[in-house]
């Protein structure tokens, strides 16, 4: 992939990029809408949600062009404000402030930074409140609205929460056909799974139940081939959505709003493969559970084309699916334990034992891979220094078969599952535990540690409401270290909010499922 200069002309990066796309689904030139997203080029065309809605609404003829944070604003620390960078979209070169609606694709909490920078390095008044009869219409959505979307609500006009395929296109038609702007905001408000934004300072809707999107309107799937991504010149596709399984840390699990599992019949992901796509990425929350997935993959390989999925199960890994997926590009196999020892997987609902790794690593060294990457999640509820000691005797064990890397992630408690408002392990807890893992190994397993800081930053994003949107802009403004985070949340007065989502966690002590009693207050936060 080639690297873009961070201080490149904007507009020569993405004529540069635009010549090496593959373009399956045409934009027209005139468009009144952009789908914008807050992270760069690379991270954007890596999202199938936001490749798929592109062009869903282009087939419909819903004119839609692309808009991407510049690759000099991504640091999570960067002075603000920085030198102007051109924000226009791919497909015109237009400036993004000229598009009469524009939608925000939020992935994940630390993005928020970058929905600021996009805004106003556009020169669009970043407050929602602080908008014109002429300023843009902003639509927020994205998988954000799983969990917790009140830190955009300040930013937003209108938020759409869980999935858009069906609402996004009955809002934006909304939009066209009412006059005056507050009462096109207020009539699309007015649908199923959508609210208004905070156009008037401390307005807070009630946060709706998340949208399904009809079977029929699946699978997503790409619309774009790049190889300026880290998904190189790979066609996404989707051919199940949501989930079955009950891991008590994760908003996809079954059982709630965004749960469940929908699985398509095999011949529908095929169905849409591209002649121009030789390599085909499955994307899914468990993709691993389809029944038909061997036969899928097997499928793919055989049409000469490579494959990757996004998420694999240790039990689920057999010789024949292993060889299939060596034929089809692997080098490295990557499987979920989260809970560092047995006793927390059990604790979290994880269901992978330590025989199902074992087997797996035994399967996977047997097949000739190059290695075994196992993700991991410190600092759960109820974890302590004996299972970390069980962590480093059992990668040992593991090493012995298989070459090793661990990557680690530090607990961050979610809404809408049943450990929302767990406390956070603590920064100087996290890298000390880190620290014993690291000795504990003597360099016999590779380890691939995310920050515990920035971690504790998306802990606050995931518990507040929407004045943690309000702290937000003040630490990009101050500069976005990890000290003027802390100093905004400190600066920032905090009101606990109710539940929603249909009170997974009082379901959750009903089936006695919750690991340890919940913070005595609702979105309580630890000391600054």
């Amino acid at each position: 992939m080639r690297s873009v200069p961070r201080r490149s002309d904007e507009r020569a990066a993405i004529r540069e990029r635009r010549s090496r796309e593959i373009v399956l689904m045409e934009a027209p030139q005139d468009a009144s809408f952009a789908l914008a997203y807050p992270s760069p080029y690379r991270a954007g065309m890596s999202s199938l949600g936001f490749q798929s809605l592109y062009r869903q609404l282009n087939e419909a003829g819903v004119g839609t062009h692309r808009v991407f944070l510049p690759d000099a604003w991504e640091a999570l620390a960067l002075p603000w404000p920085q030198p102007k960078q051109a924000i226009v979209s791919y497909e015109a070169e237009r400036p993004l402030s000229s598009y009469p609606r524009i939608g925000l694709s939020i992935a994940y909490e630390l993005e928020i930074g970058g929905v600021i920078r996009l805004l106003e390095g556009a020169g669009i008044p970043v407050l929602a409140a602080s908008r014109g009869e002429r300023d843009p219409i902003i639509i927020g959505g994205g998988p954000l609205t799983f969990s917790n979307p009140n830190v955009a609500i300040p930013f937003v006009d209108l938020l759409i929460v869980g999935e858009g395929e069906e609402r996004l296109p009955q809002v934006l038609e909304i939009l066209e056909s009412t006059p005056g702007r507050r009462d096109a905001i207020e009539a699309a408000g007015k649908l199923d799974n959508v609210i208004v934004g905070e156009i008037d300072r401390g307005r807070f809707e009630p946060l709706p139940t998340p949208a399904r999107a009809p079977k029929g309107l699946l699978p997503a799937h790409s619309a774009i081939l790049t190889p300026d991504t880290e998904l190189a010149d790979m066609f996404l596709v989707e051919p199940e959505r949501g989930c079955s399984r009950r891991c008590t840390f994760c908003v996809m699990r079954g059982g709630t709003a965004a749960g469940g599992m929908r699985i398509l019949p095999k011949e529908r992901p095929l169905d849409v493969l591209p002649s121009e796509a030789k390599r085909v990425g499955l994307v899914g929350a468990a993709v691993t559970d389809l029944p038909h997935l061997e036969s899928l993959v097997s499928d793919i390989v055989d049409s000469g084309r490579g494959v990757a999925i996004s998420s694999l199960r240790a039990d689920r890994l057999t010789p024949r699916f292993l060889y299939d997926l060596k034929r089809g590009g692997y080098r490295t196999i990557t499987v979920a334990s989260d809970g560092i020892s047995e006793r927390m997987r059990l604790a979290l609902d994880r269901k992978v034992s330590e025989e199902d790794l074992i087997q797996a690593a035994t399967k996977i060294s047997a097949a000739g891979f190059h290695k075994m990457k196992v993700y991991e999640m410190i600092g759960a509820p109820g974890e302590t220094e004996e299972d970390v000691d069980e962590l480093i005797r059992f990668a040992l064990e593991l090493s012995k078969i298989q070459r090793l890397t661990l990557t680690f992630s530090t607990f961050v408690a979610k809404r809408n599952t049943p450990l929302d408002g767990q406390a956070f392990l603590g920064v100087k807890e996290a890298e000390a535990r880190l620290q014993q893992i690291r000795r504990g190994l003597r360099g016999k397993v590779e380890i691939r540690p995310q920050s515990p800081r920035w971690a504790y930053i998306e802990y606050f994003l995931a518990q507040w409401g929407p004045e943690a949107g309000h702290a937000a802009l003040k630490a990009v403004h101050a500069g976005g270290r990890y000290a003027d985070w802390i100093r905004a949340f400190k600066e920032t007065p905090h009101t606990p909010r109710t539940l929603r989502f249909g009170d997974e966690e009082t379901r959750a002590r009903r089936r006695g499922k919750a690991i340890q009693p919940r913070l005595p207050v609702y979105g309580a936060s630890p000391a600054i």
